[in-house]
């Protein structure tokens, strides 16, 4: 895993969106999102919200068990998110635009545009004060969904705006959504 090339393309991401969109699509052959991007920032992100919990709470025995809870948490919100909002994005470019299904590109797509939530997590993570600047990311989701409506997926201009509504939405909350099934899950299952 080349983490340097990881960081390049997350902040070409989030400076510079059609840019980055543009040179995604002139890879050849097709990069493998989910190696290349997707697990690397989930197990990096789990690892900081492991290492954060430590350094708020201590190092104490009591502990351990709700940091890895919580760790848990968040990696299998992320992952599931991630196949999720590509589900959803997939379905949605067959029942919305009329394309053919093809599940690597909403794989690509929903990959790349989570770059904002996984950064957006991680702040939050680090810096509890700064929650705002989440939802600030969070909705950046939108502009990055869509300079990469036009680029990656060709969406019409008079489409474009409510593919990006529900591309964003489910990129956004998907893992919400997962993260609140895990935890009730857990709570109920002891």
């Amino acid at each position: 895993m080349n983490y340097k090339e990881l960081f390049t393309r997350l902040y070409a991401l989030l400076t510079s969106p059609k840019r980055a969109w543009t040179e995604i699509t002139v890879e050849s052959p097709r990069r493998d999102v989910m190696a290349t991007f997707v697990y690397p920032l989930i197990a990096l992100e789990g690892v900081v919200v492991l290492l954060s919990t430590f350094v708020h709470e201590g190092l104490k025995r009591e502990v351990y068990q709700p940091a890895l809870m919580e760790m848990l948490s968040c990696c299998i919100a992320l992952f599931g998110g991630f196949f999720l909002a590509s589900y959803l994005l997939d379905m949605l470019s067959q029942k919305y635009l009329g394309r053919n299904a093809d599940m690597p590109l909403a794989q690509l797509f929903v990959g790349y545009a989570m770059g904002a939530v996984f950064v957006a997590d991680v702040l939050v993570v680090l810096f509890p004060q700064f929650f705002i600047f989440k939802w600030v990311l969070l909705f950046y989701v939108c502009y990055i969904v869509w300079e990469g409506s036009e680029v990656i997926w060709g969406v019409d201009e008079d489409k474009r705006l409510v593919f990006m509504a529900i591309a964003s939405a489910a990129i956004v909350f998907s893992p919400v959504i997962i993260r609140m099934v895990f935890n009730t899950l857990s709570n109920l299952l002891g």
